[in-house]
């Protein structure tokens, strides 16, 4: 929409409903990335407990952004840091930020069967970055771009965003993203 129609958009009690009843539950719909309730239906497996496959693209929430890495098994996760390093981590590394909202981390399973997906080549490619550096930006160089570079084989790629990076990995697997759905993993519960 154009911000200067947006600008004269006043927000009164009715739009207010309005937003809240109607335009937010539509949006919610069609957005490519998940939201982070517990009521969501993009959420329904609220607890799962199962650990994703050596492979997944794995995100936690960090405020309103969130933070993406490569899973390589027995609970570590390759990231790329906000220093520019790609490096291993534990669980709670990965989620321990000054800005996380909580300690799940989202992980993609399968709709129907909600079976932990991911690909072992993704890994490798992480695993091949380890201890790499980077020149870090929130926006043209970042933890998502890193992520959708263990995919398509090039970290200099312009997926800087949740959204692409999900569209690739949907593509790396040959899947429909409606065929996927981004679960919370209680990885602490364990």
């Amino acid at each position: 929409m154009n911000q200067q129609f947006l600008n004269k958009i006043k927000i009164t009690e009715s739009n207010k409903k309005i937003l809240k009843n109607i335009v937010a539950p539509m949006l919610w719909t069609t957005e490519k990335t998940s939201i982070h309730r517990n009521s969501s239906i993009l959420n329904k497996s609220y607890n799962f407990t199962q650990e994703p496959t050596v492979g997944s693209l794995v995100y936690c929430q960090l405020g309103t952004a969130e933070h993406s890495g490569i899973y390589i098994g027995n609970k570590k996760i390759i990231e790329l840091n906000g220093k520019g390093e790609i490096r291993k981590v534990e669980l709670r590394e990965f989620t321990n930020n000054i800005l996380s909202v909580d300690k799940d981390i989202f992980i993609p399973v399968m709709k129907h069967q909600m079976i932990p997906i991911g690909h072992e080549k993704i890994a490798k490619e992480a695993i091949k970055n380890l201890s790499g550096r980077r020149k870090y930006h929130l926006f043209q160089d970042n933890c998502h771009q890193f992520a959708a570079g263990c995919m398509i084989g090039d970290l200099d790629n312009d997926c800087n965003y949740l959204y692409m990076v999900k569209e690739e990995f949907a593509k790396f697997l040959c899947l429909e993203e409606s065929n996927i759905v981004w679960v919370r993993w209680k990885w602490y519960l364990d």
